[in-house]
């Protein structure tokens, strides 16, 4: 099994060092794989294809450039490249969990991981980003170079506001016109029906779609004692609540509500991990080769 790499806030904390995260864990997670079926091409030769700019030049057949002065690289039968986009959950309500358990943080490191594993398997990873506005970040391609723009990107993403899903992002989703796959990163907190909106138009538009919800060890446990004030980050309504006499209640609310997410993930036949964001992202990227092998 893979190795685990526990991420750390200070790293991600500097501006230039979530490509080498990203980087770290997944060369991490391949070192750990006793054996795998998605490591690179096929080692069977199955045609030929124009070279394109971002082709790693190892592939170009020199000596059919000898003969027709025409670059063309060697397909093999791995060779797929899945266009894949990635969105991104940025309200406010993301901004939670203290130090490393922070659920924005978690969220964007993930997005980097899975761009990065994305480009490793030669497969074209995108950036769409929702939250108070929504707006295509990168559009999916399959170089190296493109996923430095996507760290760029992720680095520099904030998050703010409420989880508003109108018409800019299904005007986005509609612009995805070849079949591929769609990872969703969110806590779909403050607008579940709305991002149930969205996962059916994925699912309708005939997009493998793999639903990635993230909550925080402090929203899933309540490891607090006494008298709270609980604030809804998108909303700023406040609740008093004694932690010991609504611990019980409140986590009966919040595994209803998870259970909710996943049931109607599982009506579309969409594939739904609830990630604690204390866990490393080893059953992330699974998920994601599962997935991916499926194509």
């Amino acid at each position: 099994m893979a190795s685990s790499f526990a991420i750390n806030a200070s790293v991600l904390a500097a501006v230039d060092d979530l490509s080498l995260v990203a980087k770290a864990v997944v060369e991490g997670f391949f070192d750990g794989l006793h054996r795998s079926p998605f490591l690179g091409y096929s080692t069977e030769f199955s045609a030929y294809r124009p070279y394109v700019t971002g082709d790693n030049l190892r592939y170009v057949d020199w000596k059919v450039w000898g003969r027709t002065d025409e670059y063309y690289v060697k397909q093999f039968e791995d060779d797929t490249n899945v266009r894949c986009h990635i969105f991104l959950d940025t309200s406010a309500s993301m901004d939670f969990g203290s130090g490393d358990t922070n659920k924005f943080n978690y969220g964007r490191t993930l997005a980097a991981v899975l761009a990065f594993l994305m480009v490793r398997q030669h497969d074209a990873p995108g950036l769409i980003v929702f939250g108070a506005e929504s707006r295509q970040a990168a559009p999916a391609l399959s170089t190296r170079h493109h996923a430095d723009e996507i760290f760029h990107l992720l680095t520099h993403a904030q998050a703010g506001g409420r989880t508003i899903i109108d018409q800019t992002l299904f005007q986005l989703t509609q612009t995805i016109t070849r079949r591929g796959l769609a990872v969703v990163i969110s806590d779909f907190l403050g607008a579940e029906n709305a991002c149930g909106d969205l996962l059916r138009q994925l699912h309708g538009q005939g997009q493998e779609v793999l639903v990635f919800h993230l909550m925080s060890p402090e929203e899933l446990d309540l490891p607090y004692d006494g008298q709270l004030l609980i604030e809804d980050s998108e909303t700023a309504e406040e609740i008093p609540i004694h932690a010991e006499a609504f611990r019980e209640e409140y986590k009966k609310r919040v595994t209803e509500f998870c259970e909710r997410v996943r049931k109607d993930c599982l009506k579309l036949e969409i594939d739904y991990q609830l990630l604690r964001t204390d866990s490393a992202l080893d059953v992330a990227m699974m998920a994601y080769l599962d997935k991916r092998g499926a194509q």
